[in-house]
């Protein structure tokens, strides 16, 4: 099992800390036991001091008398001393004169030491007396010191192991308190991972977790954006697939179903020449949505090279490339306006204006209008078509989408032009602003920002 982040943050903190503390605690002891030791040893060196200066002095005296004992005064030394947990020990030249100290030791003269005496500790302390004329050992029962070290060891055990406890209690619960809004945020991502897009992390209070909570929301936002966007996307480029389909199949079929009946029915030939007819027609339909999409592709692929673009001429000239188709429907072109110059190119201009103006014109019964003018930065084509309602203004730059499906499909439309302009209008920052009525007409408006 994996450990997580604030866990070993726990335990490292955790041997960190207990290491500090108990080596600091550690180290206190040992230091608080060295100073009594030292004081213990000053303590007995002067005591030691006081002993052979008052015997010496006690001797000196002592010796007046020459039926006086030095043994005597040596025996009383170490009978008043021994009450207070101090052995003494006099030798003259090795030999032991008089000793309260029992068992065997060795000490150096002029020195202090710590020996074992009874399994007990003493410190010791050799010096000369009398002129060098005896040797006095002094032995002190320092017991104490063990004694106290064991019980301030005891302490530290104990103390160790509660602060310990406690610490590691409440490191614990603050830890896994501080990483809380991590452990939210990485349920917040298994959650992102399992498909579900709608959650966000939680943003409480006001320091790091919270920022990266604020940034990872920021990102999450973003992306549910880019995803809805990429979704639309794809739902427009299925549509666009699915209308394509459509589109084609309805041709393809009729071409095979002619070229079929031209293959194995024996019919007459004027009966051939409208099944050839036919095939053409249906052909010619068929390169015109291929044309289309081409210019599409061409116009969302590449950069248009801008100019400036007399929009009085492209208008006119679209008139004019319109006239004769317009005369066969019966239905009048013309062009109002002034010189207008904007920035554009002037043949994907010339590709917008005549859809439009086309579209105009299957719109219009016999006896309509179809209207190009131009005033400041705005292009507008009207006509007195039949218009179209609401509903259909939404869609109507749609791919293949198409108002009166029969009569695009018998003319040879492919739903195609509107979208196209759109797109043009899109290359140039231009806006493709179209109004209807129903029954009245309609007007599509070009709107050039420069």
């Amino acid at each position: 099992m994996k450990m997580r982040f604030w866990q070993k943050i726990y335990i490292f903190t955790l041997i960190l800390f207990l290491v500090c503390l108990n080596g600091g605690i550690l180290s206190l002891t040992v230091y608080t036991h060295s100073k009594n030791v030292e004081g213990a040893e000053a303590t007995a060196s002067a005591e030691q001091y006081y002993i052979a200066v008052s015997f010496e002095r006690d001797y000196n005296d002592l010796m007046i008398n020459p039926l006086a004992s030095p043994a005597l005064l040596m025996q009383s030394y170490c009978s008043y001393y021994g009450e207070k947990g101090i052995s003494l020990c006099f030798s003259e030249e090795g030999e032991r004169v008089y000793s309260s100290i029992k068992g065997e030791y060795t000490v150096d003269t002029n020195t202090l030491s710590h020996r074992e005496l009874d399994g007990k500790r003493h410190i010791f302390i050799s010096t000369t007396l009398c002129d060098g004329k005896y040797d006095l050992v002094f032995a002190k029962n320092v017991e104490s010191l063990d004694t106290e070290f064991r019980a301030l060891m005891i302490i530290y055990v104990f103390t160790a192991l509660g602060v310990s406890a406690v610490l590691a209690a409440g490191l614990y619960f603050i830890l896994k308190k501080l990483s809380a809004p991590l452990d939210s945020l990485r349920k917040t991502t298994e959650l992102i991972e399992g498909g579900d897009f709608s959650v966000s992390a939680q943003e409480k209070g006001n320091d790091e977790f919270t920022l990266l909570a604020k940034s990872f929301n920021s990102m999450l936002s973003t992306i549910n954006t880019q995803m809805k966007a990429l979704e639309t996307d794809a739902e427009k480029k299925q549509m666009l697939v699915d209308n394509l389909a459509h589109e084609l199949r309805t041709p393809l079929t009729s071409i095979h179903g002619y070229a079929e009946y031209l293959e194995k029915a024996a019919t007459t030939e004027e009966n051939k020449i409208v099944a050839a007819k036919y095939i053409m027609s249906e052909s010619e339909r068929l390169k015109k949505i291929s044309d289309i999409l081409l210019d599409s592709a061409f116009i969302r692929e590449n950069t248009a090279e801008m100019e400036d673009i007399d929009l009085a001429y492209i208008l006119s000239d679209t008139c004019l490339h319109l006239s004769y188709k317009a005369e066969q429907s019966g239905v009048k072109i013309v062009f109002e306006g002034e010189r207008t110059v904007v920035q554009g190119n002037g043949t994907l201009l010339s590709m917008l204006f005549y859809n439009l103006a086309e579209n105009g014109i299957k719109a219009c019964s016999h006896g309509g209008k179809v209207v190009l003018s131009c005033r400041g930065n705005t292009a507008c084509v009207s006509d007195t078509g039949k218009g179209m309602t609401s509903q259909q203004l939404v869609h109507i730059t749609e791919p293949f989408y198409r108002t009166d499906k029969s009569r695009s499909r018998a003319e040879g439309g492919a739903g195609l032009g509107l979208a196209l302009c759109k797109q043009i209008a899109d290359t140039h920052g231009a806006q493709l602003n179209i109004t209807s009525v129903l029954g009245e007409g309609t007007k599509a408006y070009v709107v050039f920002t420069s």
